[in-house]
C-alpha cells in the first residue's frame, strides 16, 4: 500500500516508520527537506517529499498538521485520510469538558476535502508506546478508536492499527469524532495524574459471554 505522511512530527514519523518496516511504500512529507531526508534514513521503500507530494502519493494519507486544511479541496479526492489530531492540552495535561463548540478536527478536514474518506484514528495513544515491541502492545489489549462514515476506510485504518500492535474499536460515523477527541483529553488527564504516567492505554473490555 502507498501511504503518505503529511507532517513528520512524533506522530507522523512514528507511524510512518512502523508502516514502512511492515512493507508499505511510505512518502514522508515535510516543509523542511532535511527533516524529510532524516525520516527516511534506513527505511526501504520510503521517500522524502514535500507535504503536497505526500498527499498526492498516498492511497492512505496520515494528515498530522492540526487545524491546517488542504489548500485544494480535491487534492485528497478518493483518498483514505487518517486524522490523529487533538486539542491543545490543558494546564495539567487534560480536560473535563462537554462537546466543544464547533466541529471536530476530523469533521473540519472532511468539510475542507469533501471527497476524501476521513477517519478519526490514532489520537488516543502515546507515540513512545508505539515505538516499543508491538507484541507487548498486542498482549496488553491496547486500542485505537475509529470514527468515520466510510466502512472500507475504517477497515483499512483497523488493519494499519494492527500492524502497530493496536486493536481497533469502531465508534461509528464521523459525527462521533468529537468523542474520540474527548477521550484523548481524558487520557492525557490520566497521564498527568496517574503514577503510570505515559505508560498506559485506553482499553474497552468485552465481557460478553465470559463466565465467572
Amino acid at each position: 500500500m502507498r501511504i503518505g505522511i503529511v507532517g513528520i512530527g512524533a506522530v507522523g514519523r512514528t507511524l510512518g516508520t512502523i508502516w514502512a518496516r511492515a512493507g508499505h511504500e511510505v512518502a514522508f512529507g515535510s516543509r523542511d527537506p532535511a527533516r524529510a531526508a532524516d525520516a527516511v534514513m534506513g527505511l526501504a521503500g520510503a521517500h522524502a517529499t514535500t507535504q503536497e507530494q505526500a498527499a498526492a502519493f498516498g492511497e492512505v494519507v496520515l494528515w498530522t498538521p492540526r487545524g491546517v486544511m488542504p489548500a485544494d479541496p480535491d487534492m485528497l479526492a478518493g483518498t483514505i485520510v487518517l486524522d490523529p489530531n487533538n486539542r491543545e492540552p490543558g494546564p495539567v495535561g487534560g480536560y473535563a469538558s462537554p462537546r466543544p463548540e464547533g466541529p471536530s478536527f476530523a469533521e473540519q478536514l472532511q468539510a475542507a476535502a469533501p471527497r476524501a474518506r476521513v477517519v478519526k484514528a490514532f489520537n488516543t495513544v502515546v507515540m513512545r508506546l508505539l515505538r516499543e515491541d508491538p507484541e507487548r502492545l498486542r498482549a496488553s489489549g491496547a486500542q485505537v478508536f475509529l470514527a468515520g462514515d466510510d466502512v472500507e476506510a475504517k477497515a483499512v485504518a483497523a488493519a494499519l492499527a494492527a500492524e502497530t500492535g493496536l486493536d481497533a474499536v469502531d465508534l461509528g460515523g464521523l459525527e462521533a469524532a468529537w468523542m474520540v477527541e474527548a477521550m484523548a483529553d481524558a487520557f492525557r488527564q490520566a497521564m498527568a495524574t496517574s503514577p503510570a504516567g505515559w505508560r498506559q492505554a485506553v482499553v474497552f473490555a468485552d465481557l460478553a459471554g465470559r463466565a465467572g
